[in-house]
């Protein structure tokens, strides 16, 4: 778009805002007259005081004027107004009107007199100027023919709150697809009330009955922390009436993706864990990304591709994307520069494995990052069981290496993306997390702050189960679950990546935070509600045992550890004991035997030595 049109554009808006409040002032004239018009008859009835007096009334009605511009009240759109528009205008019609009132005490020196004519004015201009306004915002929302000529499907919401008004607000003025019968609510005391003029017709127990008697074809659910029980029972219902299911965002994809409640949605499988609100403060964040040069390892991942989408929203001065698998890096930057280049002074994609401590010092010497997220690692349970060494050598000693390079180069924070199969592990993943930890806490400085931050599984994350479960359901395979007992922690990438900023922000070096990840989730009741909503006759759940370096149960700290409550109920800093001291010498002698180039340990003797470095370890049969 040309400066030309722009300006064009520019200049038709201020005209038709101008135009728009010239028409209000000439209403709102007209009223005041035939107000006083009104009042003189009643106090005289006569007109004759009016003309003789009209210079004086029109400077009267010209301040009243003057006030309810002052007040902004032609700056309420009417389509838009409401409470606010009421209150800002009789307040301006009160002191205009009280100021009226001196003056004709003043004029007449009969306070009759003066009565008699002021009580009818202000009642007068108050009804008509207010009124007309009111009038025109009921004729313009609040159609009262309902009937349903767009043929949008009939529709039920799901919450009569703050969002339900909204989304009855937009239906009134058209803005929302969707032809409106009413709501339900688990407010009992809402039950036959009216909201926005649609009646509340019951709760979710009686969800079936209302889908079935009204011919719902759409059902809305506007609650932005609704229980994943009651979620289950309301897209159970939906489905056997065959009704559509929409949602509007959470609270967290309005503040993160900005987001309206008007934004709806279909149901992801992460909505049926429910919906517990979450809400990261900002500016901590913004002061330690903004501005700042950041190196992101493991960006390619999952989570570290969201860790550096996230990172663009705080305004960072360089963005250094390391990942050692060069398609995963190119795609993620190609996205990041909006699909028009793959590199930039902004942006910068580097191929290196973290095991290369000699490229990783050139790395540091070269951008000189002040902020690193360390996100590199082997996070496959079972796979790292067979393949020990492996886990060790990224997770261990490419800890170290990216630790070591960010101190000698003098990096003011780093943040260890870890895991809370960290703690008392049965897996070596998850004893090399811990050893992870041990380094980070080990090698902080008052320099360079290094900082853990533990959170439990991530939904859609690669290699997750869930995706795996959506797949074999669109296959029409069985769905295979480890154990009907299988207990696990579930939060979305964009939720824990939020908290990982923020836990990392607000912690001191040396510190492990953990993310409260909400309640337990049984995967084998998981899986069933999928097969309920997504399956068909071909979903079934089959039991297949656990993996190697599984456990039934996570948990979320050691016995050993304690947990403080920190500003957000979300994040809590926990009290570890345990570091390197004692077991320096032995991962010394590991690091240098690595360096060497040789297959320095044997499978087995990369689990003794993580059980002499780990003592709560307890290895898995498979190694």
């Amino acid at each position: 778009m040309n400066l030309a049109t722009l300006w064009e554009k520019k200049m038709r808006i201020k005209t038709n805002r101008i135009s728009r409040h010239l028409v209000l002032v000439v209403a709102d004239i007209f009223f005041s007259f035939l107000s006083i018009f009104l009042a003189s008859y009643i106090a005289t009835e006569s007109m004759s005081e009016v003309f003789a007096h009209l210079p004086a009334l029109s400077v009267l009605v010209a301040f009243q004027i003057l006030v309810l511009w002052l007040a902004k009240v032609y700056a309420i759109r009417l389509k838009d107004s409401s409470l606010e528009l009421a209150l800002r205008g009789q307040a301006a019609l009160t002191f205009s009107g009280f100021v009226i009132l001196i003056v004709l005490l003043l004029y007449t020196r009969d306070v009759s007199q003066a009565a008699r004519f002021f009580i009818p004015y202000y009642l007068g201009v108050s009804v008509s100027i207010l009124g007309y306004r009111i009038l025109y915002r009921m004729a313009l929302t609040y159609h009262f023919n309902r009937n349903n000529e767009e043929g949008y499907p009939r529709t039920l919401v799901y919450g009569a709150g703050e969002i339900g008004v909204q989304l009855a607000h937009s239906y009134f003025k058209r803005k929302l697809p969707y032809y409106v019968l009413g709501f339900i609510d688990d407010d009992p005391l809402k039950r036959g009330t009216l909201i926005q003029g649609l009646p509340v017709l019951g709760s979710l127990e009686d969800i079936d009955g209302i889908l079935r008697e009204k011919g719902i074809q759409a059902l809305i659910i506007a609650i932005t922390d609704l229980k994943a029980e009651n979620l289950q029972i309301a897209l159970k219902s939906a489905k056997d009436s065959g009704a559509q299911v929409h949602i509007v965002p959470s609270i967290f994809e309005m503040e993160r993706y900005h987001k309206e409640s008007l934004d709806l949605r279909s149901i992801n499988y992460d909505d049926f864990l429910g919906r517990t609100p979450v809400s990261v403060d900002r500016i901590p964040i913004d002061a330690m990304v903004r501005d700042r040069c950041v190196l992101v390892t493991g960006a390619g991942g999952s989570i570290g591709n969201e860790i550096c989408t996230q990172l663009l929203d705080y305004g960072p001065k360089k963005l250094l994307l390391l990942d050692i698998d060069e398609t995963e890096l190119h795609d993620l930057s190609l996205r990041l520069h909006g699909y028009t280049q793959e590199f930039s002074d902004r942006i910068m994609p580097i191929v290196c494995n973290v095991r290369d401590s000699k490229k990783l010092d050139d790395i540091f010497a070269a951008y000189k990052p002040e902020l690193v997220l360390h996100a590199a690692a082997y996070k496959h349970v079972p796979m790292m069981e067979y393949y020990p060494e492996e886990a060790v050598r990224t997770n261990i000693l490419g800890t170290y290496n990216v630790f070591s390079a960010a101190v000698a180069h003098k990096a003011r924070r780093c943040i260890l993306i870890s895991s809370d199969k960290a703690v008392n592990p049965t897996n070596v993943m998850g004893a090399t997390k811990r050893v992870a930890e041990q380094i980070a806490s080990t090698l902080s400085t008052p320099e360079t702050e290094i900082v853990c931050v533990r959170f439990g599984n991530v939904l859609g994350s690669r290699g997750s189960m869930l995706p795996l479960f959506m797949e074999q359901i669109r296959l029409g395979l069985p769905i295979t679950v480890t154990d009907r007992r299988i207990i696990r922690y579930f939060m979305t990438i964009s939720e824990a990546v939020s908290l990982v900023f923020l836990a990392g922000a607000i912690a001191k070096g040396g510190e492990v935070m953990v993310l409260e990840m909400g309640e337990p989730v049984n995967i084998y009741q998981f899986a069933e509600r999928l097969i309920q909503y997504y399956g068909d006759e071909r979903s079934k759940i089959v039991v297949t045992g656990l993996r190697p370096g599984e456990k039934l149960y996570e948990e979320k700290l050691s016995n050993k550890d304690t947990t403080i409550p920190t500003d957000n109920p979300k994040v809590f800093k926990a009290k570890v004991n345990g570091d390197l001291n004692g077991h320096k010498q032995l991962l010394e002698a590991f690091l240098h035997k690595t360096a060497e180039g040789r297959q320095a340990m044997s499978p087995a003797e990369t689990v003794e030595m993580l059980k002499a470095l780990v003592p709560e370890y307890r290895a898995s049969a498979a190694v």
